[in-house]
């Protein structure tokens, strides 16, 4: 009798992500993990304040303002996504920057709403990453048409979605809470087929710099 471990196999939950988790056998094409989500901040803009909100927001995010709809970017401090005409996301690891948004942004420049506890993130990465979103997501995911910095609004499987690529093969997906397990559930079954395993939590944002 062979004293060698085997491999660890967590049956999944429909409502976690538990690291260890693997289905398939082999090497998993694709990798799942909960994303950490201390800050997640939407923020509308007046349009005749959108330049100035947008300065203001790219100086506090530490990093080139996005440039348009649909691309974001990640500064020192945060993440800094251009949601559509006069709507920004914001994610980072410091959950009082809910607080010093609203202190920065007069409220006849923008208004800021918490979504921290409203939102869920994971990450999926790897090798059949497209192939698992492509399922449901009519997104040309080609490197010359939705590069890394890319965001987009897809419905998967009847749930709202928000898509950022990090990488070639990593994106990030950002869902309703309430409607998590749902998603959840479509993201393991769609995975399956090449095989997933779920890593550990992961921070969303680069850290913070010290001060």
């Amino acid at each position: 009798m062979s004293d060698a471990p085997s491999e660890l196999h967590v049956e999944p939950t429909s409502g976690e992500l538990t690291p260890g988790e693997t289905v398939g056998a082999g090497d998993p094409a694709v990798t799942l993990c909960e994303l950490k989500l201390a800050a997640v901040l939407e923020i509308g803009a007046w349009p005749n304040r959108l330049e100035a909100v947008t300065e203001t927001l790219a100086t506090l995010c530490q990093a080139d303002p996005p440039g348009r709809p649909g691309r974001f970017s990640q500064g020192d401090a945060a993440l800094l996504g251009w949601l559509a005409f006069g709507r920004f996301l914001w994610l980072s690891d410091a959950e009082e920057d809910a607080t010093r948004l609203g202190e920065a942004l007069d409220t006849n420049d923008a208004a800021v709403v918490d979504l921290g506890s409203a939102r869920r993130g994971v990450r999926l990465s790897g090798a059949a990453a497209i192939d698992t979103l492509n399922k449901q997501v009519a997104i040309d995911f080609d490197l010359k048409a939705f590069p890394p910095g890319s965001l987009a609004q897809a419905v998967i499987d009847q749930v709202p979605v928000v898509i950022l690529r990090r990488s070639e093969d990593s994106f990030d997906l950002l869902v309703s809470s309430s409607l998590a397990d749902a998603f959840l559930c479509w993201l393991r079954d769609a995975a399956a087929e090449f095989g997933y395993r779920v890593g550990d939590p992961i921070d969303h944002a680069v850290p913070r710099p010290a001060s």
